[in-house]
């Protein structure tokens, strides 16, 4: 019979909490242990504190199921028995607790007794010179099924230097007929044969500058177990494809696209399943489709498994009806996909849509890019070309290849791959973790420091010790006039940027020093790091010092922050519960507001909600805060934003309805607000926008920031009925006359300019060179618009039927131009998007586009002349 993944992940859980361990939920997908990594990739990266030593929860040893998700492996996904990218990793850890005596029993009673595998199918490997594991092993296994193997396999390190140990790994014996069929094949063999299913890694030294190793005080335990390889082998699966964690999502996949479950088809199928599970937990976990960072990965994973629809000829989005199936399968550990799912499938959709666009022009352009070097008679595409296609226009590299064969050409590989490389390294760099600084030189502070106490909430003086002094991320003893460093305190009252909210500004003082605080920020921990400037005298280390809150910009911040909590609940109310925060910025000047939605807002609805948020404001309603137990907060209905990790015990802001005895809008929250929501004074809306597939986002401001704008409004209204010599009331009337008035005149200008264009035509005809067989004309017109041009052109071509066109404007201060070819010419493979960017470099300016129609234009008139006479040398 077989076990279902719910039940093991569940009873893994239980197997470990019953040794003493707390169950902690899995970390968000961003991760919050490590900001430095774009996913979370392994079950300890949210337990980096906790490993430092520098955690506040009390307990020493935890278990977790932790969503993960890894993109090294990708081309091997569907293709092998086991890789994958998104997993869950099924971990127990030991801070300084328990080592390797009990991991290494807990591990193989829970194999073959909890979970029932063979015990004479299961192998051990161990580091080679790890005798104190072997003699643990040798206890439990005969000692023949114990493999010694090296530092590349069986030794793990943080880095170059620091914490590292030996590991052990645990492999179940899939059969024969998985084997590679080599002599040697064995436990160490990299074939499908050997499953490793759980790696148990024991960090115990700390590795020194000069490579020797040194034990640590601390002795830790990390393990990870791959959640869908035990399940299969739970199961005597071949592969964790053949799983109740896949098989509704393959057999679904292959329904919509009306192909069967077969060899020929498997691979794909995979594919598919694997990157559903991805693309539906990383939108659940916050990222949207982008450009750039971990929104470009997720788009980049999306687009592979729609391509694979693509391929069997299926031109519609499905991804997204997936997404529903996810939900099915893991909705009993992850119950959050329930009320995300509409707007998962949403965001899905949206970009699926845009993808198959994308394919449809990329296609338009790889024939053309296939015409022109046929034209040529050059056989091998140049690996920019396909790198462009690839990244720019997000064409599949494996169609380029199909589509170059089907018409007798050969890519560049090495090409591409280099320019591929190129980028990756471009991306890399760009990335840099999260903007966090360096967070090694911060981690010793912290160390020597400890968390500073935040005493703002209550207070906008506070008195405290100078506990650490920094200057160009180096430690000082002092800091004195003019200078600009950083100060660690033992306390403050000064609030750091965190939460979407900005840090306060203020000074620190004592009798004989003055500085002014610029910055406040947590690179690590609660470690508060105040960015200042000294005004006057020194200050040293023990020194006692105030620090002084800017209080008229710490109550404006405050009235920003708590109008975006009542803001977050009226668009709850209007669009329903699919809203979810995906951002925000609370400055003394706005707020900022981004949250998931797929379609624009009418003005109707921002009225509405403008108006829900100022009826709670003119109520006066009590805002209460309160510290209390995660499970009772979430009881009571607080929402929770992903990617925050809340411990225990967490602060909670709620906005108390008219009766008092509920609550109107209740979240978890560290930051700043005000008493009563009158405190807010006003509420104006004043911009709504997208900012990505399935994301909108709304700017406002209130208090003194809303009466400015305001003011600001009226000023505009007055000024713009003097200029139009109308009374407010009759502006929009007069105003609405103009534009009709305005729309005339242009059209008639229009006229009298095809007018002119028209007499001058046969003029310009007679000017048309014939270069190399191409009939090529450049033309240069006095004061003419791109519009101009383009008419022009048009009329050329219409007249011409066969002709490469260059069409230069000259004003007194800036030059435009146009190129632009027939399609006769763009298949011989003449492009206009490089003659447009060789004659934009002639003359010192900038220009791009298609083949067929590209533009550009330069502030600089010195070589215009010159270049315009020669321009018949760009097309040769």
């Amino acid at each position: 019979m077989n076990k279902q993944s719910s039940n093991i992940r569940a009873e893994f859980l239980k197997f470990f909490k019953n040794n003493g361990c707390t169950i902690v939920p899995s970390d968000s997908l961003i991760p919050t242990g490590d900001k430095t990594l774009l996913f979370t990739s392994a079950g300890m990266v949210q337990f980096k504190q906790h490993f430092l030593g520098q955690s506040k929860d009390s307990f020493t040893r935890a278990t977790s199921c932790q969503k993960c998700f890894r993109t090294s492996d990708i081309d091997q996904v569907g293709i092998t028995t086991r890789h994958l990218t998104f997993f869950e990793m099924l971990g127990n850890f030991s801070f300084g607790d328990y080592f390797k005596k009990e991991a290494i029993a807990w591990a193989w009673e829970f194999l073959t007794k909890n979970m029932s595998l063979p015990k004479d199918k299961l192998y051990i490997t161990v580091y080679k010179d790890d005798d104190e594991s072997v003699e643990i092993w040798s206890k439990i296994i005969p000692s023949n099924k114990i493999i010694r193997m090296g530092n590349e396999t069986n030794f793990w390190n943080m880095g170059n230097t620091g914490p590292c140990g030996p590991c052990s790994e645990i492999l179940i014996d899939l059969g024969p007929d998985m084997s590679c069929g080599k002599p040697t094949c064995g436990p160490d063999c990299n074939c499908d044969r050997y499953l490793e299913i759980w790696n148990l890694v024991f960090t115990q030294f700390d590795r020194q500058a000069n490579d020797s190793l040194k034990n640590l005080p601390r002795k830790n335990i990390d393990t990870g177990m791959g959640l869908e390889r035990l399940v299969a082998a739970v199961n005597d699966k071949k592969n964790v494809f053949d799983t109740d964690l896949f098989m509704p999502i393959i057999e679904n996949a292959a329904e919509i696209l009306k192909i069967k479950n077969e060899s020929k088809n498997i691979p794909k199928l995979r594919m598919i399943a694997d990157h559903s599970r991805a693309v539906t937990f990383l939108i659940s976990d916050g990222i949207l489709p982008s450009n750039e960072g971990r929104g470009y990965v997720l788009r980049r994973i999306l687009r592979r498994a729609l391509r694979q629809g693509k391929l069997y000829g299926y031109n519609k989005p499905f991804i997204n009806e997936l997404a529903s199936t996810v939900f099915k399968i893991m909705e009993s550990a992850y119950p959050e996909l329930s009320s995300k799912l509409s707007n998962i499938q949403s965001i899905i959709k949206i970009e699926e849509e845009k993808f198959l666009e994308t394919l449809e022009s990329g296609s338009e352009m790889l024939f053309n890019i296939v015409s022109s070097y046929k034209s040529k008679g050059v056989n091998i595409i140049d690996g920019k070309d396909i790198f462009k296609l690839y990244d720019t226009y997000g064409f599949p590299h494996d169609l380029t290849r199909e589509i170059a064969l089907e018409n007798g050409l050969a890519i560049d590989e090495t090409g591409f791959k280099a320019e591929q490389k190129k980028a990756q390294e471009k991306s890399r760099a760009a990335w840099g973790g999260s903007g966090e600084k360096d967070l090694t030189f911060y981690s010793i502070l912290h160390k020597k420091t400890g968390d500073t106490i935040f005493t703002g909430y209550d207070n906008y003086v506070s008195e405290s010790k100078v506990l650490a002094l920094a200057k160009d991320s180096k430690e000082v003893n002092e800091l004195k006039t003019g200078d600009y460093g950083e100060i660690v305190l033992s306390q403050s009252c000064l609030y750091a940027q965190s939460g979407g909210q900005s840090a306060d500004k203020g000074k620190i003082i004592n009798s004989s020093f003055e500085s002014i605080v610029e910055d406040v920020f947590k690179p690590i921990g609660n470690l508060f790091v105040h960015k200042i400037k000294v005004l006057k005298g020194q200050i040293k280390i023990n020194n006692e010092v105030s620090t002084i809150v800017d209080i008229e910009r710490r109550k404006q911040i405050a009235r920003h922050h708590t109008a975006t909590h009542l803001l977050h609940k009226a668009l709850r109310e209007v669009f329903g519960e699919h809203i979810t925060q995906a951002g925000s910025l609370v400055t003394n000047d706005y707020l900022r507001f981004d949250f998931t939605h797929f379609s624009s807002i009418k003005k109707e609805d921002l009225i509405k909600i403008e108006k829900k948020v100022n009826s709670v404001i003119r109520a006066n309603s009590d805002v209460c805060i309160e510290t209390m137990e995660i499970a009772q907060a979430r009881n009571a209905g607080a929402m929770a934003l992903f990617g925050e990790k809340y411990g225990n015990l967490v602060r909670t802001v709620s906005i108390k309805n008219e009766n008092k005895d509920s609550h109107y809008s209740m979240e978890l929250c560290g930051g700043t607000h005000v008493n009563r929501t009158g405190d807010i004074c006003i509420f104006k809306i004043v911009s709504e926008s997208s900012v990505a597939a399935g994301v909108r986002r709304i700017e406002a401001v209130v208090g003194d920031a809303a009466e400015n704008y305001i003011l600001d409004e009226e000023t505009t209204i007055s000024k713009t009925a003097q200029i139009l010599n109308a009374s407010k009331e009759e502006l929009v009337d007069k105003a609405q006359r103009y534009v009709v008035d305005c729309k005339k005149l242009e059209n008639e200008i229009n006229s009298l300019r095809n007018s002119l264009i028209s007499n001058e035509i046969d003029s310009y005809v007679k000017e048309v060179k014939e270069i190399n067989g191409i009939r090529f004309l450049s033309i240069l017109i006095n004061n003419a618009d791109v519009k101009t041009l383009r008419d022009t052109s048009d009329q050329l071509k219409e007249k011409l039927k066969s002709v490469v066109l260059l069409i230069t404007s000259k004003s007194e201060n800036k030059v435009s131009f146009i190129v632009s070819t027939t399609a006769d010419y763009v298949q011989k493979g003449i492009n206009a998007d490089k003659i447009a960017k060789a004659f934009a470099k002639a003359i010192n300016g900038s220009g791009g586009g298609k083949p067929d129609f590209a533009q550009g234009g330069s502030k600089d008139l010195s070589t215009l002349n010159e270049s315009v006479t020669n321009a018949q040398k760009y097309i040769i």
